[in-house]
């Protein structure tokens, strides 16, 4: 299981250095803040966003927080022959993926997870 966070300051908009993230579980993973973060959020919590407009930026924050989880996964070296024959040294998830949908807030993210995974 993997948890994301995001952790900004508030100070001088500069994020939390990673030594003091020790306290955290190994199982959780801090994404880098950075300027397209830091604007998504800033529509979020902007009271003026439209609700047509605050839809589209939490699905965007969704998804990238579900592209930052899966890159976590474990995978496994792959060979594939390309359509010109030539050999493509790529990756492979070593397992399955399975998602499990936590009533109420869990929710808003399963439409993220089906645009990332079949």
């Amino acid at each position: 299981m993997i948890f994301i966070l995001f952790q900004m300051s508030s100070v001088e908009n500069v994020c939390i250095e990673e030594s003091e993230n020790e306290g955290y579980s190994e199982n959780v993973y801090i994404m880098k803040v950075n300027n397209q973060l830091r604007e998504l959020h800033t529509f979020l919590r902007d009271r003026t966003t439209r609700r047509s407009d605050f839809k589209f930026y939490a699905d965007r924050l969704i998804r990238l927080t579900v592209e930052a989880a899966l890159d976590q996964l474990p995978y496994i070296p792959c060979e594939v022959i390309t359509p010109t024959g030539h050999c493509f040294e790529g990756l492979r998830h070593e397992k399955g993926t399975l998602c499990v949908s936590l009533m109420r807030g869990g929710e808003a993210m399963e439409k993220g997870i089906r645009e990332c995974c079949r």
